[in-house]
């Protein structure tokens, strides 16, 4: 008796939740999907060494727990396909110490924020939000002429 008490009081929990817990799976799974592992960094220092490369070099602030980031990424993905050989995309993560200490050095408020560098470590293209992928491009063509 008991036991069938305890499937019953199952069922009615199955058939009351059954939508959220697709919900949150679904969530779940497209966080794991679309989250930014990041380039990691060892200092400050190894950072800006990268950025004086002498190439163009296109920088993304961002955070995992923001949903502009995450919604964002398969177009940051497609635009580093797109920019292979021309220009290096870095993605810093304001909630790791070197992207959280780049950011507060150039005054960085928001993520995401696109910034793009020149050969020389010059901002050549600085844009918050969702990517500008077009203005981006532009940036690096302009920067690599």
């Amino acid at each position: 008796m008991e036991k069938q008490q305890d499937r019953s009081k199952w069922r009615v929990f199955w058939e009351e939740n059954w939508l959220t817990l697709l919900v949150v799976l679904v969530l779940a799974g497209a966080y794991v999907f679309l989250r930014t592992p990041g380039d990691a960094f060892a200092s400050l220092e190894s950072l800006q060494s990268e950025l004086r490369s002498g190439s163009p070099t296109v920088i993304e602030f961002y955070s995992n727990s923001c949903s502009i980031c995450l919604v964002s990424k398969p177009k940051v993905d497609a635009l580093e396909r797109d920019l292979e050989g021309q220009a290096e995309v870095l993605r810093l993560n304001v909630k790791e110490d070197v992207g959280r200490a780049l950011a507060g050095r150039w005054g960085i408020r928001g993520v995401p924020t696109f910034v793009v560098l020149d050969g020389a470590g010059e901002v050549a293209y600085a844009g918050a939000g969702a990517p500008d992928v077009e203005a981006i491009k532009a940036a690096v063509t302009a920067a690599v002429d």
